[in-house]
């Protein structure tokens, strides 16, 4: 007949290993949680420049100027390092952004400009403040990001 000690030792260990399991599940959903939120503040952030950038396109056409303007970027989202980057070929141009390096991080979402913009820059975020710079050159508009620098 077993003792009655090992019956104890026997549950004190299934209790613990349950504790365990249940541990890690919850670790798992929190962060699942704050993966999510930052992928959310990310596409705000790159909403607000698609749209920033649309403005100053249009501005640039109406005027024939050329218009500079800032936006107020965290230096992180969450405790991550991000990217935000203008792109185009020669029918679209768009905004992408991620996680990580600018070249080697994981793309997660774009957002389209207007087709007629010719678009580049890379702004990695807590590197200044991200800037955006438009141009009329006649056959199409110019739109430049990169970190805001006085002059």
């Amino acid at each position: 007949m077993p003792s009655q000690a090992t019956n104890y030792f026997y549950t004190l260990v299934a209790m613990g290993v349950v504790s365990l399991m249940l541990t890690n599940a919850f670790e798992g959903q929190v962060g699942a949680l704050e993966s999510t939120g930052e992928k959310k503040e990310l596409r705000r952030l790159m909403e607000a420049v698609a749209a920033e950038g649309t403005e100053l396109v249009s501005i640039t056409e109406a005027t024939g100027a050329t218009v500079k303007v800032s936006i107020e970027a965290p230096t992180q989202i969450g405790n991550r390092q991000y990217w935000v980057r203008l792109e185009s070929d020669g029918s679209k141009a768009w905004v992408e952004g991620g996680f990580g390096e600018p070249w080697t991080g994981t793309l997660l979402r774009e957002a389209y400009l207007p087709w007629n913009v010719s678009a580049s820059g890379t702004y990695r975020g807590g590197y200044g403040t991200l800037s955006l710079n438009c141009t009329d050159l006649g056959s199409g508009s110019v739109l430049v990001m990169g970190r805001w620098e006085d002059g």
